[in-house]
């Protein structure tokens, strides 16, 4: 595991079919939720740009995505800061953290997202398939915590905002049905805790092999990074719509050790019920790009949700417990 700053983000841009994404997931004090993403893909005959808002809370549900031009798509010199029509993430090393700004179909977003203690990758911080190439690999950049201050301005009203948040960097590139089956995420905030973990089963070509990261943060502090990680979906239910199998109770196994080097487990389960969004990705693409996908996947889905969790972890001889609102993600691709 590397430590990282925000100085260590850089967009890379990688040709043929890679996608690179930044996305944040953001519990809110008052219990409600925000999420932000930016998405840019090379897939297809030019590059695509997504960006996407949903924000929850007292009764309000907003969810708004739209395609931008890629000739709006601007990066820094040194990479560390991007910007599309409508979307900005500006990296701010002086102030240790990224400043967003969101305009998508009138939900106005904007906050700065701190860094609490740092970031990691595993090793250096991309994972090969099998062969070491240029465009044979993920790469997960991850933040697990941040403070997060701000306002969300919708329907002629402004709300202050303030709340933590889990940043990731995401580069794949490979076409993703090549990388995954399916996948799942969940990101926990609870006070000065926070837990997030990501899943994902290759499919055949891969020996369905599962690769997965996590982090624990207790007290504001990075205490464990592993990669030996369990994501079993205890019970599911059919979508009619699609015949996936989604589910509505997960239970997660974290194990390794900490970053001081003691023993750690850690076990998180989390009871789906709140469905916030579900997606049909390809109704979501711009035409040619999405002639192409149906031509690589079948029926690519992606369901959000945003429900209670519980933690149980042991680090040692001690013992930590927490709970909390936790970000559930779940996608199939082929």
């Amino acid at each position: 595991m590397r430590p990282l700053g925000s100085e260590d983000l850089k967009w890379t841009l990688a040709g043929g079919s890679a996608t690179e994404s930044a996305t944040f997931y953001i519990k809110l004090d008052d219990g409600g939720l925000l999420f932000v993403q930016l998405a840019h893909s090379s897939i297809g005959l030019s590059p695509t740009v997504q960006t996407t808002a949903q924000y929850l809370s007292d009764g309000v549900h907003k969810f708004e995505t739209l395609n931008r031009s890629s000739r709006t798509f601007k990066t820094s010199s040194d990479k560390s800061s991007v910007s599309v029509e409508g979307l900005s993430i500006q990296n701010n090393p002086k102030n240790p953290g990224l400043d967003v700004k969101a305009s998508i179909n009138g939900l106005n977003v904007e906050f700065k997202f701190s860094i609490v203690d740092c970031g990691f990758q595993i090793g250096e911080g991309k994972t090969f398939f099998r062969e070491i190439t240029a465009t044979n690999f993920i790469c997960h950049q991850s933040f697990p915590k941040g403070l997060v201050k701000g306002t969300v301005t919708f329907d002629g009203q402004t709300r202050q905002i303030s709340g933590q948040g889990y940043y990731i960097h995401a580069v794949l590139g490979m076409k993703p049905h090549e990388v995954a089956t399916k996948c799942n995420l969940i990101s926990l905030q609870s006070g000065d805790n926070a837990l997030s973990l990501l899943h994902f089963d290759t499919p055949n070509c891969f020996d369905n092999i599962p690769v997965t990261q996590s982090s624990l943060i207790l007290d504001n502090k990075l205490v464990a990074v592993t990669v030996q990680n369990t994501a079993r979906y205890v019970t599911t239910k059919t979508d009619p719509e699609n015949g996936y199998e989604v589910p509505t109770e997960v239970h997660y196994t974290m194990d390794g050790d900490t970053v001081e080097g003691k023993p750690f487990h850690c076990e998180a389960t989390i009871k789906l019920s709140n469905l916030l969004t579900k997606v049909d990705v390809l109704s979501e693409l711009p035409y040619i790009l999405r002639k192409i996908i149906q031509y690589l996947f079948t029926k690519p889905y992606v369901y959000q949700y945003y429900d209670d969790a519980e933690v149980v972890a042991t680090l040692g001889d001690e013992k930590v417990t927490f709970n909390g609102k936790a970000f559930f993600e779940c996608s199939f691709l082929n």
